[in-house]
């Protein structure tokens, strides 16, 4: 019988007979094409046994510096938004002074012109002070919101009016300026507070907080209805208009009871808080629908990098450098800040104005979502049955 291993002795490959032993094994000159021939162990392998059919060859290794120079990027990026977030906060409140604050002044004539130039000289451009023929009128355009307050003139001293309802920080100003005309004048100053703050809140600490809840608590179910239906455009109005009456009433409710914060009727302040979230919440959804979630992140970021710090909440519209104060009373955070101390102090006097600019807001939204309704069923329409 043939030994299978006798080719593997002394047989240079390729040198030994042609064809197949006896026992059908190949000669070690003709191994199979991918397999080392006989004989040959401990050699290096031929080009074409250099992979087997099972193998892969080995990935390019990624640069050891992508994940670091990612994360870098990430860390400028991150620091860029929490600068840009703190300055947008913060540079309202730091450049806060007056600017062309509404007062009134009445009295004789001359102490009306004396009490002009004093004002003027100390703080130009600080006030725009309107004459008014006696006390009685000034108190009635502080009530009407318009004017924060003023001074009556008389012989024997002068009173300075002042409303803490409609700005804590306005109230103090005026006071601290009665107080300067007095020593200069020689002649006493009283204070009058014509719309005082509420015995459970005398700071005005409620409604001055009231800013940002008021915004992100606009802005949160607006994200949760994009996620939850984000093709049924209605059903995020319907959705949202029912939250904003839910979250107005339930707002002013604790304003109200909880903290006492209000001194007005309960009802108008609800509305008023339901109208402001509704007026963000609307606007919200309809730059997602139109837009995706680029329209979101604008409008987003308009709402609270722009229109939150701008408000006015924490003093007034007229301590914002101009034109910021203004602006922020045409965004929905400012114009909610004015109706809500309308509604909650002076028994809505001075509250169409900003009404009127929520209701815009409204409009818009529910106009975004009619239009991305249209534009969405329109493709639909076009394509061949």
């Amino acid at each position: 019988m043939t030994d299978v291993h006798a080719p593997q002795s002394t047989t240079p490959s390729g040198t030994g007979p042609s064809g197949t032993g006896p026992s059908g094994i190949e000669p070690s000159g003709t191994a199979a094409p991918g397999t080392a021939p006989a004989g040959t162990a401990g050699a290096a392998p031929s080009a074409t046994a250099t992979l087997g059919r099972g193998d892969v060859a080995d990935p390019v290794p990624a640069s050891p510096h992508h994940p670091w120079v990612t994360a870098a990027g990430l860390v400028l990026v991150l620091t860029a938004a929490i600068a840009t977030i703190f300055v947008a906060f913060s540079l309202p409140a730091v450049t806060s002074e007056p600017h062309d604050v509404p007062i009134g002044i009445a009295g004789p004539a001359p102490a009306v012109e004396g009490v002009r130039q004093a004002l003027a000289a100390a703080q130009p451009g600080a006030f725009d002070a309107t004459t008014y023929p006696d006390a009685d009128a000034l108190r009635e355009a502080v009530l009407d919101r318009e004017a924060y307050g003023g001074f009556v003139l008389a012989p024997d001293g002068a009173t300075v009016v002042v409303a803490s309802g409609a700005g804590p920080a306005v109230a103090q100003l005026l006071t601290g300026v009665g107080g300067a005309l007095a020593e200069q004048s020689g002649t006493p100053v009283t204070t009058q507070d014509v719309v005082p703050l509420p015995d459970g809140d005398p700071r005005g600490a409620g409604l001055a907080a009231a800013a940002l809840p008021i915004t992100l608590g606009s802005m949160l179910p607006a994200i949760a209805l994009v996620r939850l239906f984000p093709r049924r455009p209605w059903l995020r109005v319907a959705a949202a208009g029912a939250y904003a009456l839910t979250a107005g009433t339930t707002l002013a409710a604790v304003l109200d009871a909880g903290y006492g914060s209000t001194s007005g009727d309960f009802w108008p302040v609800a509305l008023g808080l339901s109208l402001g979230i509704a007026a963000i919440a609307l606007t919200l959804l309809g730059l997602e629908s139109l837009a995706g979630t680029p329209g979101f992140a604008v409008g987003a970021a308009l709402v609270m990098l722009v229109g939150n710090p701008l408000s006015g909440m924490t003093s007034a519209p007229e301590l914002l450098a101009p034109p910021w104060g203004a602006l922020g009373q045409l965004l929905p955070p400012g114009a909610s800040g004015t109706l809500l101390r309308s509604t909650a102090y002076f028994d809505g006097a001075g509250a169409a104005a900003p009404a009127t600019v929520l209701a815009a807001w409204v409009a818009c939204g529910l106009l975004l979502c009619a239009v991305a309704s249209v534009v969405r069923r329109r493709p639909a329409a076009d394509a061949p049955h």
